[in-house]
């Protein structure tokens, strides 16, 4: 068996039985628990003798052999979804702190039956009775007010820790049947990936999630020794019976925590290990109990040989456990193998010369750590530098931004050639000739960098651009040309104006504190710790040397059409004999007075995200609700829940990101993020906010339901900000329409960017807003050049997935469409109409869509590949995207 197949999802499972058969064993076995409950009470002799030496014993074989049997089953769990198929749970999410106890919370309660027992459970019919109707109403109620199966079974259930240790690799699979969507309403689900959750567990990035799991694992031998060596009656004191079962308790985790520490094994191995000895040793007491107990019911006297086989069972059980594990260890390492050739990790330098051995001849070494480490063929110094493990700021990974900028000390001719895009990207940046953008680079021999490009030669980057060849200002009559807008569309007309004329007076107006920054990277405000280093993507010394005087923190309040000047709000004008509006676009809200609660935001602008992480800190929020599942709303969602927040998303269509991913791709973006711990709700509408003062408290859902959070994110799409435009008497529609050379109603104005409204292009895109800036200085100084659209290859800037959508994303008739696997690692579609590609969808692991991107934004020809193709096969790309 493969290793996807091996570690398949409940997703991907069929079940053994349909539906109403799971049904009628579901309410048999409740109907069966309900019937010990009253023989417990009625008869408790009968009852005990049951409950102990039959019930209780059998379980742990179920969970080794077929977990998945038992929650099918189970009547907690029956009675805990019961809501939820009847659709009248209230779906709340579990707040945060009860999450994070919820697994203490388990295990005190196990421990504190198990130490019950001798004194007071084996004896009392009627409390056992009791407690066995108390956890089902806990089930119930729990998943009543609660999403999925966060109320009981996923978290407060005592009987989880015991199901997670056993049955952690189940000798047979039944997948979940209760959750047909998973709602993310737990960590590390069980549920979804049985044989996979006890990897997730032991090495979860929270040391606190995963050392309370080892912990339990760790004790349990010694409280299972403790319980049954000490018997079930004691001559001596109660204190003294606990203070035994404590001691031993610690002194198995104190051997857990030496076998972890002391010997190079895996936490997996250990945890196999322990759990196969508690397997052994329970059985070794118990298998006699269960024997004696069928011995008494039957009437027959059970004979010795007998007896010891029943001990043995303990020891075939744990030895069946510990190889399944093992078993499944090797799997998984084979799975992490497939997807560390595909999506290579960050690693140390020793790791890296140990791996590739000094095989491969393209090699690049930091000068900063002097750490040397390899490229693998096909990928981007980008890549190389992320896999090293070495801090790099990055954008849009198109030579569009120049985030990732590096200084290239030596070897710059084993560097694949710069393009267009990045030749500007670095002339903006005053680099060009210094610097690549790492994104952009291709390596083919030995290169040394410097991250930092400010480490370059200072007269480089400082020397004034070169005067043009002609300038088609004086050419045209052009003076002066005013830019109200300091975004990538206003700050490339500038860079544009510039280069082709010398003599031009350009001025630019912004409201906006900040010179032009990265806005692809706002999220990392949100999260990260550095502010604004890195953000920003021109040098202070930019407007100067290319002669540009910025009007910043100041807003432009009118145009005199008439008379060519533009208002300051200050009271100040400006003339111009050309006038360009890059103003962009604001975020729309849910609802006109939603932003006016203290903690409602948009994400639109740095300012927007530093005020978000300020806001958290100070309110010392837990719970976020962002409302939007397109790009923006999924990459906030990511950002807060980095920042420690138990996230909700919200999205009004049947997926997320509607318009970029078909309902494959939006599925495995659903499950990436259900698996991080966001919960994701599809189709699904605010009938109205709920608040509290200056702040809202809920978001109820049009369906019933209400989700609470402490913040509120908004990120329904974006709106031109085309009020200046409309006072002036432009032609307006969603936004200001323009011509093919960007030019609106007015010839002697343009618009560019978010705010212009041309037919068939896209916006909130950079390079859309890089080109149509660059058409429109062309055009205003007499060179006219209509606008074409760039070939843009959206990426979703998510760090544990590799998102990119081009195009189109459903194939027409007589469209060619290929498409991956239905089982493989990543979902891909490739829509070809006549023979060119005309949309291109791809989610897979981190960085595992090199090959993929470029070949899509070459627009390279795909004929050689059709037969691979339509086998689901995309190696091929590798070798057509070098040549």
């Amino acid at each position: 068996m493969s290793p996807e197949l091996f570690f398949a999802n409940y997703t991907r499972r069929a079940s053994a039985l349909p539906k109403p058969a799971w049904q009628m064993l579901r309410i048999l076995t409740l109907l069966v628990t309900l019937g010990f409950a009253a023989l417990l009470a009625l008869n408790p002799g009968v009852g005990l003798r049951l409950w102990w030496g039959l019930a209780i014993p059998v379980l742990p074989a179920i969970l080794v052999i077929a977990p998945g049997l038992w929650r099918q089953v189970c009547p907690m769990a029956f009675l805990n979804q019961i809501p939820r198929m009847t659709g009248s749970s209230r779906n709340r999410p579990l707040p945060g702190k009860w999450k994070d106890a919820a697994f203490l919370i388990a295990v005190t309660i196990f421990l504190a039956c198990v130490a019950a027992r001798s004194a007071i459970l084996n004896h009392a019919g009627g409390l056992v009775a009791a407690g066995i109707v108390g956890v089902l109403i806990l089930a119930f109620v729990g998943g009543f007010v609660f999403a999925g199966r966060s109320g009981w079974c996923g978290t407060f259930c005592p009987l989880g820790p015991i199901q997670r240790t056993y049955g952690h690799a189940p000798l047979v699979v039944v997948p979940n049947g209760y959750c047909p969507t998973c709602v993310g309403c737990q960590k590390n689900c069980y549920d979804f990936n049985p044989r996979g959750a006890i990897f997730a567990d032991l090495v979860d990035p929270d040391q606190r999630y995963a050392s309370q799991r080892r912990l339990f694992i760790g004790l349990l031998p010694g409280l299972i020794c403790a319980y049954f060596l000490q018997g079930p009656s004691q001559t001596y004191g109660h204190e003294l019976y606990l203070a035994i079962l404590l001691g031993s308790c610690c002194a198995s985790a104190g051997l857990y925590a030496i076998a972890t520490s002391c010997f190079p094994l895996s936490p997996h191995r250990v945890a196999a290990v322990f759990a196969a000895v508690a397997l052994a040793i329970f059985y070794w007491f118990a298998g006699p109990i269960v024997l004696d107990t069928l011995a008494y019911f039957l009437s027959f006297a059970a004979p010795e040989w007998l007896i010891a086989a029943t001990r043995s069972v303990g020891a075939i059980g744990g030895m069946v456990l510990l190889v399944s594990s093992l078993h499944a260890e090797r799997m998984f390492r084979q799975a992490s193998s497939k997807a560390a050739d595909a999506a290579p990790e960050p690693t140390r330098k020793t790791q890296l010369r140990t791996r590739f051995g000094g095989t491969q001849s393209a090699q690049v070494t930091d000068r900063e750590t002097k750490v040397a480490f390899p490229v693998a063929k096909g990928a981007t110094l980008l890549d190389a530098i992320e896999s090293a493990g070495l801090k790099i700021n990055y954008g849009c990974r198109a030579g569009l931004c120049g985030a990732d900028a590096v200084v290239v000390c030596e070897g710059s001719k084993h560097l694949s050639a710069a393009g267009d895009d990045e030749t500007a990207t670095l002339r903006r940046l005053g680099l060009e000739g210094k610097a690549r953008l790492a994104c952009m680079c291709r390596v083919s021999g030995p290169v040394v960098i410097d991250r930092d490009p400010t480490s370059a030669a200072p007269e480089p980057t400082l020397a004034a651009p070169a005067a043009p060849a002609v300038d088609h200002a004086l050419a045209s009559g052009v003076a002066r040309v005013v830019i109200i807008g300091n975004g990538v569309a206003g700050t490339s007309a500038a860079e544009h104006l510039r280069r082709l004329s010398d003599s031009l007076q350009i001025d630019m107006i912004t409201s906006e504190p900040l010179h032009f920054y990265n806005r692809m990277a706002i999220g990392r405000l949100i999260y990260g710790r550095a502010g604004m280093d890195g953000l920003q993507l021109i040098p202070d010394n930019w407007y100067a040397k290319n002669r540009v005087e910025v009007w910043r923190n100041s807003i432009a309040r009118s145009v005199d059409r008439q008379n060519k000047t533009i208002l300051l709000a200050t009271g100040e004008s400006l003339p111009y004999d050309k006038l360009i509006l890059a103003t962009g676009a604001h975020c729309t809200t849910p609802d006109p007075d939603f932003l006016s609660f203290d903690n409602a935001f948009v994400l639109r602008s740095a300012e927007d995200a530093q005020a978000l992480r300020q806001h958290v800190q100070l309110r010392r929020a837990r719970r976020a609700l962002v409302i939007g599942g397109g790009v923006l709303g999924v990459e906030a969602a990511d950002a807060l829940h980095h920042l420690g927040l138990h996230v909700t998303l919200l999205q009004r269509s049947d997926r997320l990101m509607n318009t970029q991913l078909d309902h494959q791709g939006a599925a495995r973006l659903a499950a990436y993020l259900e698996g991080i711990g966001i919960q994701v709700l599809t189709e699904v509408n605010v009938s109205r906010w709920e608040g509290q003062g200056e702040g809202l408290r809920a978001a109820w859902l049009a369906h019933g339901p209400c989700a609470r959070a402490d913040v509120f994110v908004a990120c329904l799409g974006i709106s031109a900000n085309a009020q200046l435009a409309r006072a002036a008497g432009l032609e307006v529609g969603h936004g200001i329409r323009v011509d093919a050379c960007m030019r609106s109603s007015d010839p002697d104005i343009y618009a560019v960017g978010d705010v212009a409204e041309l037919p068939g292009a896209l916006r909130g895109l950079w390079a859309v807003g890089a080109a149509q800036a660059a058409t429109a200085a062309g055009a205003l100084l007499g060179q006219p050049q209509p606008y074409q659209a760039p070939r843009v290859v959206l990426q979703l800037k998510c760090d544990g997935i590799d998102l990119r959508s081009f195009g189109e994303i459903a194939a027409r008739p007589g469209d060619e469409e290929y498409t991956a696997l239905p089982n493989a690692a990543s979902w891909w579609r490739l829509i070809l109409r006549q023979g060119v590609l005309v949309g291109a969808i791809y989610v897979g692991p981190p960085r595992s869509a090199k090959d993929f991107t470029r070949v899509v934004q070459a627009g390279a020809d795909l004929t050689s590949l059709r037969a691979d193709l339509r086998r689901g096969d995309l190696t091929g790309l590798a070798k057509l995207g070098t040549d």
